[in-house]
């Protein structure tokens, strides 16, 4: 944590030094520098504009983050790096360094630079070689978005694919991974969207983890019957009431036998970090294997991934299909229904237009595009009236313990008021035999994942903003020098540094009632190191 407004670079003459005598990135000391970090400049003195991308689930938080983006300006809200008075922030005022103002853009202008796959490709994820040329740009574009956000943390693999001698200044070699930080900037819910058949209402009575009884005007989701209508094992509504029907929580009242009408699952278009998480709680509520060769393979413009890449009749698992290439494949059995539209919004709106279907996306981007608006046609009113859209209250308790508990992915339940993702007591884990936290943001934070037994909403995660400890090493590639690297470094340091923080102003404190939580006790020390450990040259 940082509060001091005036900090001195390193000489760079004895940053390229120190950068020598521990090699590249990728094989530096992994001993860790003591706050505030030596490589980087004054404090908002950096490179007056930079600008991210990728992760759709967290453009929401971004916006409230960056005050200014490429399409919008929150300019008359006074909050973000732009305009908080924390002395972390860059908003011209006292006690903030240089009292410049660096801008942070959060890049909406097309589908093309939004998702998780998109921040990964920035960074040369997939790309064979440099200069690899894909809709008239060049890639990895690390110059471009010198940050980025993603939902899906990197594997080992990937990062070290990122410091590949192609990606990097001559002479480097590819490393260890811990090159490239995974930064944790907040946590969030992702919703099951629903739009029953025309002619059906729902209504439901469920009891919470407080053991307060609800009666509601929508369904109530056990886990069990949401993992099954993506497996394609439930493919109409009347056999999701019947799986539901073990505890009565559920009425669907149909006209013109509507619950037999089939159930279209939507799924994202592109590679997704919302998929990602999603497809890690369904790995939780169904642990089974079945063969590669069952799941649809990826349309949308990238290269598909194939059973073989697998083995050949290789058994999968949701987890294994939630990563990487595996990402944007889903059972054949399901019948799922891709939207032409990417990123979340997509989702949202295919689930919208469609009647007798379901979905998943994050709660901040569902509320913000008016799911569950009574304006329009989702929620409920006071009197408790029934309609056909709404976000699903989902099981969180144990299998098999009675009573069978839900909760809401909104801490504000169906009110049509932004609150907090319902996701304060979610319980993060690894996976089996490693540490949670991982030891630090340069090591692998891919296995992460919410548990789906839960106080709170039973599928969260986390996102995170991609960012290089050293940004010479990549940024010289394209020609950029030493001093501007530094300055690149700087603001991006400065950002993360202040986006972690939870004191009064900081970016962690801004997501209050925002449809986010901050990020767990558990995880915000790591975030705050790996933020601060953000430079130029020096390891």
């Amino acid at each position: 944590m940082r509060f001091v407004s005036v900090r001195r670079a390193v000489p760079l003459g004895i940053a390229t030094a120190a950068a020598l005598a521990l090699g590249a990135p990728g094989v530096a000391s992994a001993k860790k520098v003591t706050p505030p970090n030596p490589d980087v400049l004054e404090q908002c003195s950096g490179a007056q504009k930079i600008e991210s991308e990728g992760s759709t689930f967290q453009a929401p938080a971004m916006f409230l983050w960056t005050g200014v983006n490429s399409e919008k300006s929150n300019e008359e809200l006074h909050v973000g790096f732009n305009f908080s008075s924390s002395p972390l922030a860059c908003a011209g005022l006292s006690g903030q360094g240089s009292l410049e103002k660096p801008v942070v853009y959060d890049n909406q202008t097309g589908s093309a630079n939004r998702g998780s796959g998109s921040c990964l490709k920035t960074w040369g994820n997939g790309i064979k070689s440099f200069g690899e040329v894909k809709s008239g740009e060049t890639y990895p574009r690390v110059k471009k978005f010198p940050l980025c956000g993603t939902d899906e943390a990197p594997t080992k693999a990937v990062k070290e694919e990122f410091e590949g001698k192609e990606f990097m200044a001559e002479g480097g070699e590819a490393g260890k991974g811990e090159a490239i930080e995974s930064i944790p900037v907040a946590q969030g819910a992702v919703a099951v969207i629903v739009h029953l058949p025309k002619n059906c209402l729902a209504t439901s009575e469920i009891t919470t983890s407080k053991g307060k009884v609800l009666k509601l005007g929508r369904l109530a989701l056990d886990q069990e019957v949401v993992e099954e209508i993506y497996r394609g094992t439930i493919k109409t509504w009347a056999q999701a009431m019947t799986k539901e029907g073990s505890d009565g929580h559920d009425t669907l009242t149909c006209k013109e036998s509507a619950e037999n009408d089939t159930i279209r699952p939507v799924v994202r278009a592109d590679k997704s970090g919302t998929t990602h998480i999603f497809k890690e709680f369904l790995a939780q509520v169904y642990t089974g294997k079945w063969a590669a060769e069952e799941f649809k393979e990826v349309n949308g413009g990238e290269k598909p991934c194939t059973s073989g890449e697998l083995g050949a009749g290789a058994s999968v698992t949701w987890a294994q299909v939630g990563e990487g290439c595996e990402n944007q494949r889903w059972p054949e059995a399901a019948h799922i229904l891709r939207p032409v539209e990417t990123g979340n919004p997509g989702v949202i709106n295919e689930v919208n237009n469609t009647e007798s279907s379901i979905g998943y996306a994050d709660l901040a981007v569902a509320q913000e595009k008016g799911f569950f608006s009574k304006k329009n046609v989702g929620g409920e009113n006071k009197k408790g009236e029934q309609h056909t859209e709404f976000w699903a209250p989902v099981q969180n308790s144990e299998p098999g313990t009675t009573p069978v508990t839900f909760a809401d992915p909104s801490s504000k339940e169906d009110k049509e008021k932004e609150g907090d993702s319902n996701c304060k007591d979610t319980k993060y884990v690894s996976a089996k035999g490693e540490e949670f936290p991982p030891l630090s943001t340069r090591y692998d934070w891919s296995k992460v994942k919410g548990e789906d037994v839960s106080k709170t909403y039973p599928i969260c995660g986390l996102t995170y903003i991609l960012a290089a400890r050293q940004y010479y090493y990549f940024l010289s590639k394209y020609g950029v020098s030493e001093a501007e690297s530094q300055k690149i470094a700087t603001t991006v340091h400065d950002f993360l540094v202040w986006a972690v923080n939870t004191g009064t102003g900081g970016g962690g404190k801004l997501l209050k009632n925002s449809d986010y939580e901050a990020l767990p006790k558990t995880v915000q020390a790591e975030a705050e190191f790996g933020a601060e450990e953000v430079g130029s040259k020096v390891a």
